[in-house]
């Protein structure tokens, strides 16, 4: 599903790009956007298990850079970013996102620098502890689901007193597991699903998508 996803659909183009030093895959859909949305892995996931999702993601009028990490870790290259909006600046406002470790990684980013993002989403992730978010024009979405066996209950609580209340949006998948957050198979240690990954991916793109269209200026 990943490699067939790759190839792009009717109205998403899919490419690979390296922008100064930060590769991955670029879907850009045939209606031209100003909105732009970089995406952090999971840990030891190559990038192109969440092509599926990020397609779906482009064909709801989104730019959207799947960004690759070195040795699959995204805590090795958690400023890429910054070179991507740099290379890409046609895009005037972002949302910056990643599932699990690149959603830590995602969170660090949108903490620790000053760049201008409009927009956080999380999947089945948590901020570092000690990580503030004090950009009153930052929006944070918080996805994670019921029977995902590999995060911390405890971190996710945790988040909910470090992500501001007023600007925060959590959203539990029902019957939702670690592992259907991309393609990638089944992740040992995680919780059985009892929804179809793909039933789970359209909730997750759903909710994506749906908090991205809030964000710029107009919208």
């Amino acid at each position: 599903e990943a490699e067939l996803a790759l190839e792009g659909s009717e109205s998403v183009q899919v490419s690979e790009f390296d922008a100064g030093g930060a590769p991955g895959y670029r879907f850009i859909p045939d209606e031209a956007s100003n909105r732009g949305f970089i995406f952090y892995p999971g840990a030891r996931v190559p990038a192109r298990a969440y092509a599926p999702d990020m397609v779906s993601i482009a064909e709801r009028g989104y730019n959207v850079y799947l960004v690759k990490m070195p040795l699959n870790f995204a805590f090795l290259g958690w400023k890429k970013a910054t070179a991507v909006m740099e290379d890409f600046s046609d895009i005037d406002c972002w949302g910056v996102g990643g599932h699990s470790l690149g959603g830590a990684m995602a969170s660090r980013y949108v903490a620790k620098t000053k760049t201008d993002v409009a927009g956080l989403v999380v999947w089945a992730s948590y901020p570092e502890e000690g990580k503030s978010f004090d950009d009153e024009g930052l929006r944070i979405l918080s996805i994670v689901a019921t029977k995902d066996e590999i995060i911390s209950d405890e971190n996710v609580e945790r988040s909910k007193e470090q992500f501001p209340a007023s600007r925060t949006e959590f959203f539990y998948i029902e019957g939702g597991n670690h592992s259907q957050f991309g393609w990638y198979g089944f992740q040992s240690g995680d919780g059985i699903a009892s929804i179809s990954r793909g039933e789970q991916v359209d909730i997750i793109v759903e909710q994506t998508s749906g908090f991205l269209s809030t964000l710029c200026p107009g919208d």
